[in-house]
C-alpha cells in the first residue's frame, strides 16, 4: 500500500486538495489549481465506482498530477471513466488481481481482447486504451509503485479508429443569416452580438473565444486591427488579424462593459453576469462555452435562421464556424500552411482535413469539368459520378498542371507525348473551356488578317491551313456559347434576400 498523499493548499477551493481528497467527486470548478484561463466549469471527475481503495488511490494521484502540469480538467474527466471501467473489469473477470504487482503483462492482454471484441465505438476502443496505457506509465513510482515493468501497453496496440470526420462548416446562405444585421439587432446585448461575430469571423474555438481578455483588440505597426487570444487546447497565446465589421462590434462591447462594469470592473472581453441587477460588482470570470453554445440556439430560433431546405439551422454549434472558416480558406485558394497558420493548428495534419473540399466545391469543379468542347466545338461527355468520373477529373487536373496551353488544355494521356505540337486546333486531343474564350477572339482575327493577307499574296496553302484553323475557332467559340446557355437556364441558388424576404412572409401569415 502506498502512503497517503499530503493535502497541498489551494487558491479557490476552501481546504484546497485535502477537501476534495476525501471526496469521489471533483466538480471541476472547484479545482484549488483552477485559473482564470479554465474555460470548462460544469462537470465533475467522478472516482465513485472503482472497486479498489488502492486502484481508486492511483487514479486520484495520476488526476492530480496531470492537473496540475496544465491537462484540461474535461479531458481529464474522461480519462478517469475509461480508467473506471477497467478497475471494473479487473474486479469482475481478474479478482485474484489485488494489488499493482499482479497487474501482469497476461492480464492486461486479455483486457484488450475484451475491449477488441466489445461493442464499443472505434473511437472509444481508442479513447479507453489510451487512457489505461497512460495511467500505467505515469503511475508506476507512484500510486502503482509495484507493477511489474513488462505490464505495459505498446503505441501500436491502441485499436485504430476509423477514418476521422471530415469537417463540416456551414451553407453560405445560413452563414450569411447568422452576419445579418437585420438578424443581429434582434439580440438582447452587445455581448450576444459579439459573440456570434466572434464566432463567425474569427474561426477560434469556443474556448478561446469566452477566455479572451477585455484588451483583445490590438492595432500592429501597419494601423491594421488584430486579436490577441489564448489557445487553450495548446496552451499558448497567439494573434489572428480581424476585419472593420468585427472591430466595430468589439468597440461597441468596450463601452458597454464600461457602463456596466465600470474601466476596471472586468478584466474578461465577454465576463459573466453582475452579481445583481443594477450593480456594478461582478464580471470575476467569463462566461462559460455553454453559454456560447445557449447564445447560438437561442439566435437560431430568436431570427428564424434556415437552412436550403427551410429547416430551423438548430444544427449549428459554435465549432461549426471554425470548420466553415477552414473550408472557406480551401476554397479560395489559401495555402494550407497560410490555414494552419490562422486556425493555429499543432500539426498541418489537422489543417490538411480541410483539403477535402465541401460538396458544394466538389460539384462546382465536376461542373465546370464537363464544361468543355473540343476543336469541333463538342461538348465533352464523361463520367459524372463514381470512381471513373473522380479518375477523370483528376487525371484532367493533372494535365492542366503538366502542360498547359495558351488556349486550353492537353486530352492525351499522362505519360504520352505529342506527336505534332503547335497543331492544337486540328488535334483531337485539344480540349478548352470559357476561361480562354477571349484568346480564342484574338485567334480568330489574327487568322483572318493572315488569312487575307495569304490571298492576297495568293499563296494557296496557307490559305486552306487559316481557313481550316478559322473553322475550327468558330465551332469552339460556338460550343462554348451553347455551354453558357445551357448553364443560364440552371436555377440559381436563393439569396439572402430571398431567405429573408420568406422568412417574413411566414411571420405575417402566422
Amino acid at each position: 500500500m502506498t502512503a497517503p498523499l499530503e493535502a497541498i493548499d489551494g487558491g479557490r477551493a476552501p481546504d484546497g486538495w485535502e477537501r476534495l481528497w476525501a471526496s469521489d467527486r471533483w466538480p471541476l470548478r472547484e479545482m484549488p489549481h483552477s485559473d482564470l484561463h479554465s474555460s470548462v466549469r460544469a462537470g465533475s471527475i467522478l472516482f465513485a465506482g472503482i472497486p479498489q481503495p488502492w486502484f481508486k488511490e492511483a487514479a486520484k494521484r495520476w488526476a492530480r498530477a496531470r492537473l496540475l502540469a496544465g491537462g484540461a480538467p474535461s479531458t481529464m474527466s474522461h480519462y478517469v471513466q475509461h480508467v473506471r471501467a477497467f478497475s471494473v473489469w479487473l474486479a469482475e473477470r481478474a479478482p485474484a488481481v489485488s494489488s499493482p504487482s499482479q497487474i501482469t503483462r497476461a492480464v492486461l492482454e486479455d483486457w484488450m481482447l475484451a475491449i477488441c471484441s466489445s461493442g464499443l465505438a472505434a473511437g472509444s476502443k481508442a479513447g479507453r486504451v489510451t487512457a489505461v496505457r497512460l495511467f500505467l506509465e505515469e503511475q508506476w513510482q507512484d500510486g502503482l509503485a509495484g507493477l511489474p515493468r513488462t505490464a505495459v501497453i505498446h503505441v501500436g496496440e491502441v485499436p485504430h479508429s476509423r477514418s476521422r470526420r471530415l469537417p463540416r462548416g456551414i451553407e453560405a446562405p445560413v452563414f450569411d443569416q447568422f452576419i445579418d444585421p437585420a438578424n443581429l439587432a434582434l439580440l438582447p446585448s452587445e455581448q450576444h452580438r459579439t459573440v456570434i461575430l466572434l464566432l463567425a469571423f474569427t474561426g477560434l474555438r469556443v474556448s478561446s473565444v469566452v477566455t479572451l481578455p477585455r484588451d483583445a483588440l490590438l492595432v500592429g505597426s501597419d494601423n491594421h486591427p488584430y486579436l490577441r487570444y489564448v489557445n487553450v487546447k495548446l496552451q499558448r497565446e497567439a494573434v489572428i488579424p480581424i476585419g472593420p465589421t468585427l472591430v466595430e462590434q468589439l468597440h461597441r462591447q468596450e463601452k458597454s462593459l464600461t457602463a456596466t462594469y465600470g474601466p476596471g470592473g472586468t478584466s474578461f472581453l465577454l465576463p459573466s453576469p453582475p452579481q445583481r441587477k443594477g450593480s456594478s460588482r461582478g464580471g470575476g470570470h467569463h462566461i462559460t462555452p455553454l453559454t456560447a453554445r445557449t447564445i447560438v440556439k437561442s439566435y437560431v430560433r430568436k431570427a428564424e435562421i434556415r437552412d436550403s431546405h427551410g429547416r430551423l439551422a438548430v444544427w449549428v454549434h459554435p465549432h461549426r464556424f471554425r470548420h466553415h472558416l477552414g473550408a472557406s480558406m480551401v476554397n479560395e485558394g489559401v495555402p494550407l500552411s497560410v490555414i494552419q497558420r490562422v486556425l493555429d493548428h499543432g500539426s498541418i495534419e489537422m489543417t490538411a482535413l480541410y483539403a477535402h473540399l465541401d460538396d458544394a466545391t466538389v460539384k462546382r469543379e465536376m461542373d465546370s469539368f464537363h464544361d468543355r468542347v473540343n476543336v469541333r466545338g463538342e461538348r465533352i461527355a464523361l463520367p459524372v459520378d463514381g470512381p471513373l468520373g473522380q479518375a477523370a477529373w483528376m487525371k484532367d487536373r493533372i494535365a492542366r498542371a503538366k502542360q498547359a496551353l495558351a488556349n486550353g488544355y492537353c486530352g492525351l494521356p499522362l505519360v504520352q507525348s505529342c506527336p505534332h505540337p503547335n497543331a492544337c486546333l486540328s488535334c483531337e486531343n485539344f480540349l478548352t473551356d470559357s476561361s480562354f474564350r477571349h484568346i480564342h477572339r484574338q485567334q480568330l482575327i489574327h487568322a483572318q488578317t493572315l488569312r487575307e493577307r495569304a490571298q492576297q499574296n495568293e499563296n494557296v496553302r496557307l490559305v486552306e491551313l487559316l481557313d481550316q484553323d478559322e473553322r475550327s475557332l468558330r465551332r469552339i467559340l460556338d460550343g462554348l456559347d451553347a455551354l453558357d446557355a445551357d448553364n443560364a437556364q440552371q436555377p440559381a441558388p436563393a439569396s439572402i434576400d430571398e431567405l429573408s424576404s420568406r422568412r417574413n412572409t411566414k411571420r405575417k401569415r402566422s
